[in-house]
């Protein structure tokens, strides 16, 4: 076999893994309703929150004019350096069933977003846990519909966060377009992220979620040892929580996809945010099993390898066959995302969804690694 047979039938191998890949979450997508528990336990909705002035108020307003009947809502104020206790503090006033804990010192062992939800979670009253970001804007069904999904068997449930740009304040002149591009591109991404937490769970092979829009039984996370076994990295509250609930216990996984349940929530506002925020969100992956950073790597790489032999085909000439696999490719992403679509509610992508695939390999290819390479932290004590 000559070296070009060879990355031909690689080629091959890899297109058939990238297709079975797609069309397996689409299977997943197909399995992710079920029918809404009548059942109302008490919540307790978990903050985290580090010099989140801006933010804080907006959120509160939200989570505190919730429709579900018993819960309370715990900031865990974590040694911020502005109005943000202030600002919880003024809440307070009108609504008990909302409480501060302050953080006044780092913990020895433990990641700083991870300790103050668990130390949120040790003050907490509920049986069901519900967690979202400082910076978020929960819809009033938010807790409704997450406490919804809990059967007796459930034991998490994970929802859809989208970005939403009209939440940025947008910037004006050269910058702008470039600006928009970005936040398109984000919103996108996010979505894509999404459909990979969805499918998969439906699956019953859960390897993502979002913290921004998340719940579990309390017991759940006594039954796990909490963040323990999780704690050497400064992500993955949500997605390494996730893998650790699915290996270790026998509780079913559930994904929420009620226009209710979606947590807004605004996007990095520059490209150097963006690659902050998700260096840190590909960090998690550090603590990925081995057989699932194979699986992720096998598929970004076809994913790479199918664009970059079609766009050789064109170049350079030769075997249509990368163009026929690339097609193939495209065949079975328009499908995950005519399934996708209504689900998330999400048809503003239609019209450019395979501009975002392209994007989508190169952001993989570029940004992935840096997670598994560059330092960070949540919140830099330089900000605090």
């Amino acid at each position: 076999m000559s070296f070009i047979d060879f990355l031909y039938a690689l080629l091959i191998l890899l297109g058939g893994y990238y297709c079975a890949v797609i069309l397996s979450l689409v299977v997943g997508l197909s399995r992710v309703g079920f029918r809404k528990s009548g059942d109302r336990p008490m919540v307790s909705v978990v903050v985290a929150a580090r010099n989140e002035e801006e933010t804080i108020g907006p959120l509160l307003g939200q989570l505190l004019r919730q429709t579900y009947p018993s819960f309370e809502v715990i900031v865990v104020n974590d040694r911020s350096a502005d109005r943000t206790a202030e600002i919880v503090a003024s809440f307070q006033q009108s609504h008990p069933n909302l409480r501060r804990i302050d953080i006044v010192a780092p913990s020895a062992d433990m990641p700083a977003k991870k300790n103050a939800l668990a130390k949120g979670i040790a003050a907490s009253r509920g049986d069901i846990l519900c967690f979202t970001d400082a910076d978020c804007l929960p819809p009033a069904g938010w807790i409704m519909e997450l406490v919804s999904a809990f059967d007796k068997d459930v034991g998490l449930v994970a929802g859809y966060s989208p970005y939403d740009a009209s939440l940025v304040r947008s910037k004006s002149g050269g910058t702008a377009l470039l600006q928009r591009l970005l936040h398109w591109f984000i919103e996108y991404e996010e979505f894509k992220g999404a459909v990979w937490s969805a499918g998969a769970i439906g699956l019953h092979m859960g390897w993502l979620c979002t913290g921004r829009s998340l719940a579990y039984r309390r017991s759940v996370y006594d039954q796990v040892g909490g963040f323990e076994k999780i704690k050497h990295s400064v992500s993955g509250d949500d997605d390494l929580f996730l893998q650790l609930v699915r290996r270790a216990t026998s509780w079913k996984i559930r994904y929420v996809t009620d226009p209710e349940s979606f947590v807004r929530t605004p996007p990095p506002a520059t490209f150097r945010a963006f690659v902050r925020q998700r260096t840190r969100h590909f960090s998690a992956g550090k603590y990925f099993s081995r057989s699932a950073k194979t699986f992720f790597f096998l598929f970004h790489t076809a994913n790479l390898l199918l664009l970059a032999g079609a766009i050789g085909t064109l170049a350079l000439g030769g075997p249509p066959l990368p163009l026929w696999l690339f097609g193939a490719k495209v065949i079975v992403d328009v499908l995950l995302f005519s399934s996708a679509a209504p689900i998330f509610h999400e048809r503003r992508f239609a019209a450019s969804f395979l501009f975002g695939e392209i994007l989508y390999i190169v952001y993989n290819t570029l940004i992935g690694p840096l997670g598994f390479l560059r330092p960070f932290e949540w919140k830099p004590e330089s900000q605090a």
